[in-house]
């Protein structure tokens, strides 16, 4: 799927594959503790990376949503143990 749209907080939301890989290609963002979503092969917390493409607050979602969107994209959605 090339794009994906979802309501959270109260606010319409469309999100591509294209647009997640540009915002987070290069992106700064903390280690990985549990869960990640991989672009160009490199892992990113999966929540700081929503946050990052939706504008997102990230108390305002859960690890749960955010692996949903992602995976609906077609993007690989892993657990670190």
């Amino acid at each position: 799927m090339d794009s994906v749209d979802f309501t959270w907080a109260g606010s319409h939301h469309r999100v591509t594959k294209t647009e997640v890989l540009k915002k987070l290609k290069g992106a700064r963002l903390g280690p990985v503790k549990k869960h990640a979503v991989e672009a160009d092969g490199v892992q990113h917390p999966i929540k700081e990376a929503f946050a990052l493409v939706t504008g997102l607050d990230l108390l305002d979602f859960n690890t749960n949503q955010a692996r949903t969107v992602f995976r609906r994209l077609g993007l690989k959605v892993t657990r670190i143990e």
